[in-house]
């Protein structure tokens, strides 16, 4: 996909609502699952936009090397 420029990046937002979704619905199970009151749902919420943030940020670098 060379030469694509920021169009490579145009499916981050989704990428970004879709591991947030997830990461709260998965806390919620676990919160139903546990007997707490929202604490799964706030990790869940963190570590799906940390995930993305870090694969932003790998892409970046790699992008970077490759001199794009």
């Amino acid at each position: 996909m060379a030469g694509a420029g920021p169009l490579r990046y145009a499916g981050l937002g989704i990428q970004l609502a879709a591991t947030i979704l997830v990461g709260v619905l998965l806390g919620q199970w676990v919160d139903r699952k546990a007997g707490t009151d929202g604490v799964f749902v706030i990790l869940g919420a963190l570590l799906g936009f940390g995930g993305t943030l870090y694969s932003l940020i790998r892409e970046l670098s790699r992008a970077d090397k490759d001199g794009r």
